[in-house]
């Protein structure tokens, strides 16, 4: 562990999509795994379950660019990204020097493209995104909805579990965004709004109601109403007197 333990520990990741903010590859893998090994095959991931829902796997979108944190920065993450045809905007880590002379020419201009994307304005605002929206989706699966520890043995049964929970992330999304519903929470302040608001329009029924001249005798109804409503009912006598 980062704290010098040992522990049977999994890494969790997912890819998220910026723009609709919903996780499209979840990935458990072992935690003596580096990210730059893992990143691929998330990639990899995210691309077969944005062409599985299609009919069409020709016009399926792709992913064309990937926006990572600095701990996934590797010159063979980029190299490989760029073969892929897929834009990277992966910050730097502090480094006092870096040495070309031992390293392959492809490992140089993948990385000043990726330092051009990513100083551009752009590559700025994917950033601020990167930040503010994937790292959501990890407070609300990892935090909130407890993966940070499992009681589970196993990588298969580790995975199974995550997934749901990444599942259920997306459901919660589709509920906020397509269909306009919030949390459990905020639908009970909801109807109490609303049970406030009904009882202001009867009021006001029953105000307009008395001050307003009708055929019938209005009042007399409204004053029966207001009588039913607040006088407590009497408990009913028997015959027998039991």
């Amino acid at each position: 562990m980062k704290d010098g333990r040992t522990h049977l520990a999994y890494k969790a990741e997912h890819a998220v999509d910026l723009e609709s903010e919903a996780i499209v590859a979840p990935l458990v893998t072992h935690a003596d795994r580096a990210d730059a090994d893992s990143a691929p095959l998330t990639l990899t991931l995210a691309q077969a379950n944005l062409v599985f829902p299609s009919p069409q796997a020709d016009r399926a979108p792709k992913v064309r660019e990937a926006v990572i944190d600095k701990g996934y920065h590797d010159n063979g993450l980029l190299t490989k990204c760029a073969q892929r045809g897929v834009r990277t905007y992966i910050p730097e880590r502090r480094q006092k020097s870096r040495c070309w002379a031992n390293k392959p020419v492809e490992y140089g201009v993948a990385f000043r493209a990726n330092r051009r994307r990513v100083r551009s304005a752009k590559g700025r605002r994917l950033n601020r995104w990167r930040s503010e929206r994937a790292e959501r989706s990890f407070a609300h699966v990892c935090e909130t909805g407890g993966s940070r520890r499992s009681w589970l043995r196993g990588l298969v049964n580790v995975s199974k579990t995550y997934i749901l929970k990444c599942a259920a992330y997306n459901l919660g999304l589709l509920l906020r965004k397509v269909w306009r519903l919030s949390k459990p929470r905020s639908l009970a302040d909801r109807l109490r709004a609303l049970w406030a608001l009904l009882n202001w329009l009867w009021e006001q029924l029953g105000d307009w109601l008395t001050q307003t001249a009708c055929p019938w005798d209005a009042i007399a109804v409204v004053r029966r109403l207001r009588s039913v409503s607040h006088t407590p009912r009497e408990p009913a006598s028997s015959l027998t007197g039991c």
